[in-house]
């Protein structure tokens, strides 16, 4: 076997044969079939961020009492739960044709995947066209990203800019890293643990350029909305919930303690269940403030930690949506990337399985869910999208930890010498 994978032109075949399914299926899901058939499924595109930059622009409320289909009754219940600045860059979105701006959302999207993928490559130096296929693959057919790309919604733009940071993260201390997390965090705060990566890495240029670029964007974008935001929409959004689709670990709690939560029935989250969520977060943040401890200076440490701070973040909140998964995507591929360079067999496995939890698996209990089908095993199977995220932190904390400099490069240089071999041999 690994003579085969060794084979350049076996692993040729096999990229051309498994991706060009792949690609077709993709291609027709997430551009072409909602251009030319679109369903009649809400899409968080026209049910949020058009409706709310209508409402910003003729004076009212984006955050007053939802009406659309995609609000997730029982928390906020409000049109929008972003920061103002979304809804204020949404209003030119309402003065055109539907058909028109639903097409061009999607070109965006596939931009900002395309972004992700070249800005990942670059970071974490892959080279070739065989690896980059290989991020390809892993990235487009990775279910949350198709359902966010088909929804238009802001995380598959989050995706693009947090492998933007990345790469300068890694290069070193480069302003337009923190350009590009300002742009992202002044959009949604899911990625408020890289800031803190950012001040404890000892990195000026990032920590500053993010603050004030999310300050400016703040600022100018509907300003009065921020006090509402801050003190009613984070405080209930922080409450979490016990529905199925919430996989925070306080959703979790909640559905273990109050069963009838995971159906909406109830929140589930009382006093005991948030002092539980509380402590697994604390633990989460430990572990990998323990972890880090100094910061790296190789380029691939840099990236581990990364890694690490992005798969931890969605155990450390208390709503994870499905749709937050898809920035999941960016540790694996550190993680793919470091098990394939240094022939790490256990590291491949364990990404591998986190990617299939999270992705085909948890999609596969959706699907049940939304068709009505109940039971123990469903109430079980809420969890499969929690347990691939702790399978991927826990895989990155052990990795970041076994990765020392020296360690890599003795095994770069035993790959790339048995690399030769096999060339020869074929």
């Amino acid at each position: 076997m690994a003579a085969a994978l060794a084979n350049r032109r076996f692993v040729s075949a096999i990229l051309i044969a498994s991706g060009t399914p792949i690609l077709v299926v993709y291609a027709w899901r997430t551009l072409f079939g909602p251009i030319f058939s679109p369903s009649s499924d809400p899409v968080d595109f026209f049910e949020v961020y058009v409706p709310t930059g209508a409402m910003i622009a003729s004076g009212h409320d984006p955050y007053s009492q939802c009406l659309s289909r995609t609000c997730w009754i029982g928390l906020t219940n409000a049109w929008t739960d972003y920061p103002p600045v979304v809804s204020w860059l949404s209003q030119p979105l309402a003065l055109v044709d539907q058909a028109v701006l639903g097409a061009a959302a999607l070109v965006v999207a596939q931009a900002c995947v395309a972004l992700f993928i070249w800005a990942t490559a670059r970071a974490l130096r892959v080279h070739g066209w065989q690896p980059v296929a290989m991020f390809v693959i892993a990235a487009i057919a990775f279910p949350p990203l198709i359902d966010q790309i088909i929804q238009r919604n802001l995380e598959v733009l989050l995706l693009g800019l947090s492998a933007v940071w990345l790469l300068g993260w890694v290069a070193g201390d480069r302003w337009w890293a923190g350009a590009a997390l300002g742009f992202g965090l002044a959009l949604k705060l899911v990625q408020a643990p890289l800031l803190l990566l950012g001040v404890w890495g000892r990195r000026p240029a990032i920590t500053v350029v993010t603050i004030l670029v999310v300050a400016v964007l703040w600022v100018i974008g509907s300003p009065q909305y921020l006090p509402e935001y801050f003190l009613r929409i984070v405080p209930e959004l922080n409450t979490g919930t016990g529905y199925a689709m919430d996989i925070a670990p306080v959703g979790a709690v909640a559905r273990l303690l109050h069963p009838a939560s995971i159906y909406g029935l109830v929140q589930g989250v009382d006093t005991t269940v948030r002092i539980i969520a509380a402590a697994i977060s604390a633990t989460v943040l430990i572990m990998t403030a323990i972890t880090l401890w100094s910061p790296r200076a190789d380029r691939t440490g840099r990236a581990l930690e990364a890694a690490s701070v992005v798969a931890a973040t969605p155990l450390v909140v208390a709503v994870v949506r499905p749709g937050h998964l898809l920035l999941l995507l960016l540790p694996m591929l550190v993680l793919g990337t470091l098990a394939i360079r240094e022939r790490l067999l256990w590291l491949g496995i364990a990404v591998a399985v986190s990617w299939m939890l999270t992705g085909p698996v948890y999609l596969w209990y959706t699907n049940l869910y939304a068709e009505g089908v109940r039971g123990p095993l469903m109430a079980a199977g809420a969890e499969i999208a929690l347990l691939g995220t702790v399978i991927l932190w826990l895989t990155s904390l052990w990795a970041l930890r076994l990765a020392t400099p020296s360690l890599l490069g003795n095994r770069a240089a035993a790959a790339q010498q048995s690399r030769r071999m096999a060339d020869r041999t074929s």
